[in-house]
């Protein structure tokens, strides 16, 4: 018998190849809104973190919102991880990026924010204004679904 091609497995290996290796993130999707964005951060889950567990990322931004840089930077438990201002200011700065956008998945599949995730987007907003970087949005992604904090609204990932 003829074994299937694991077409889920050979998307995963390209993606990581994209999203770990390419210096050109041009072939990234652009983020002209937060479901492009949520693509982008759902990939770099898959390909850099371990979906199985809490990952918190940042996607870096141009002066023309281009993506310059996406880095998973915290991989936690099934229910938390632990998210360091600075782990995202490094990420951001090594990539010379002026905008952000913060992501992290939820492994229970639930996209809704909790009060600390609320927390953490207007600290973390703080603490990139005296660095000239502006935090554009916070996804959390749950399942095929994710919810962006500036729009406070919840979406399919498409």
């Amino acid at each position: 018998m003829k074994k299937q091609p694991d077409y889920q497995s050979m998307a995963a290996e390209c993606i990581a190849h994209v999203v770990r290796e390419g210096r050109d993130l041009s072939a990234l999707p652009q983020t002209n809104n937060p479901q492009d964005a949520a693509r982008v951060a759902a990939m770099a889950v898959v390909a850099q973190g371990k979906p199985g567990r809490e990952n918190i990322g940042v996607i870096s931004l141009n002066s023309r919102n281009r993506i310059v840089g996406v880095k998973v930077v915290s991989t936690g438990t099934v229910n938390q991880a632990q998210c360091y201002p600075r782990d995202i200011a490094a990420a951001a700065l090594a990539v010379g990026a002026v905008g952000i956008v913060l992501f992290h998945n939820h492994p229970s599949g639930q996209a809704l924010p909790s009060h600390e995730d609320i927390e953490t987007t207007a600290r973390l907003r703080d603490t990139m204004r005296p660095l000239d970087i502006s935090v554009h949005d916070h996804l959390i992604i749950g399942g095929n679904t994710f919810y962006s904090v500036t729009a406070a609204q919840e979406f399919p990932i498409e």
